[in-house]
């Protein structure tokens, strides 16, 4: 096991806040901005998602993609979470989800946020899915 010898630091706060810093999760894969239509840049976070946003557009479906569109669910351990879906089509009041690998910490928090609120998630599974994605699948 691996010791550290941290050094410099004044208070448990700061040795904290050094542990904290490090517990941060890194992404599955690479980000990237998309530029939509009208010239504006969305950041995505994966190329599964770029494909996603280049398949609505193409389809001319309006959608939306923010960090303070969140859904409240509760974690297996009953914490306060929230979901950040990855596309929104208000148009249509769908929620739009791009999961390519699935652990079962992600299958719980889909079912705990269909199960908190009320509303529709369509959960795309592959590339190819997010390539035939149709009007059709928002009925």
């Amino acid at each position: 096991m691996a010791q550290f010898l941290l050094t410099g630091l004044n208070s448990n706060k700061e040795v904290m806040m050094m542990r904290r810093k490090r517990k941060k999760k890194k992404l599955w894969s690479k980000q990237s901005l998309y530029e939509r239509k009208d010239g504006s840049k969305v950041l995505m976070d994966s190329t599964w998602e770029v494909a996603m946003a280049k398949r609505l557009d193409h389809l001319k479906i309006v959608w939306e993609r923010r960090e303070d569109m969140k859904l409240p669910y509760l974690s297996k351990t009953g914490r306060k979470r929230n979901y950040i879906p990855d596309f929104y089509l208000p148009d249509h009041d769908i929620y739009i989800e791009v999961k390519g690998y699935w652990t079962d910490a992600a299958r719980y928090k889909m079912n705990a946020v269909q199960d908190a609120n009320l509303v529709k998630i369509v959960i795309l599974e592959s590339l190819e899915a997010v390539n035939k994605f149709t009007r059709w699948k928002l009925k």
